[in-house]
């Protein structure tokens, strides 16, 4: 009796086991698996990047120019060295503090190509030479006391041919040039000289020179063979 129990006993255990072992062999299958917790994502990883502000280009306090537009320049004033041709005298000067005529009736001479000065007018900077040729054609000027040039010129002036003839015996005749008839005339009245012309005949040329006195004008006469004043 004692030994078919013992038997019975070890019989129990060995199925016992088995169950036991098909048990966890049931609880390792595909079952787990698939009931395994999904990989859980980083919150730091789902949130959205913030773009890290890039410097500009313009530094601070610089000026900028509207898109298209180019930048703006300095106005430039062309500046008149006194070389070029020119027809304005470009010095700013509108009454310069001194006139001198026989520079001013040189410059006309120049640029006529020879001759005798017939005619001055003018005022302040810009004056006017007229210049007689031997033959008796006239050629004028626009001289700058100024810059001491021929700002505008020389013009030839038509002529028939009596005028030609009478402009070539007075021309001819003169001994006192424009520029001493001018300063005679202006010692004698006193005040500025504002033209001298070329007036009489050939046997008796006289200069009629206009002065300003005290902003009254008056006409001084002086003898272009004597140089006396009348």
């Amino acid at each position: 009796m004692t030994r078919r129990h013992r038997l019975t006993t070890i019989t129990a255990s060995i199925a016992l086991g088995v169950a036991t072992a098909a048990l966890a062999s049931g609880c390792s299958g595909p079952d787990t698996a698939d009931r395994s917790p999904s990989p859980t994502r980083s919150s730091s990883a789902s949130a959205t990047a913030t773009p890290t502000p890039r410097p500009s280009s313009t530094p601070t306090g610089a000026a900028t120019s509207a898109p298209g537009t180019a930048p703006s320049a300095a106005p430039t004033t062309p500046v008149d060295d006194g070389t070029g041709p020119g027809t304005g005298n470009g010095s700013g000067v509108e009454t310069p503090a001194n006139v001198d005529f026989s520079r001013i009736a040189a410059q006309g001479v120049a640029a006529a190509g020879g001759g005798t000065v017939v005619s001055l007018t003018g005022s302040g900077d810009n004056w006017t030479v007229v210049v007689a040729s031997p033959d008796g054609s006239l050629t004028q000027s626009v001289v700058s006391a100024t810059l001491d040039r021929v700002t505008s010129g020389p013009f030839p002036k038509d002529s028939d041919a009596a005028t030609k003839a009478a402009n070539a015996a007075r021309a001819g005749a003169v001994r006192v040039d424009a520029p001493t008839a001018a300063a005679r005339a202006a010692s004698s009245a006193g005040g500025t000289v504002t033209g001298i012309v070329l007036g009489g005949s050939g046997q008796a040329p006289t200069w009629a020179v206009s002065v300003s006195v005290g902003g009254a004008g008056r006409t001084v006469t002086v003898d272009a063979v004597s140089g006396a004043v009348r």
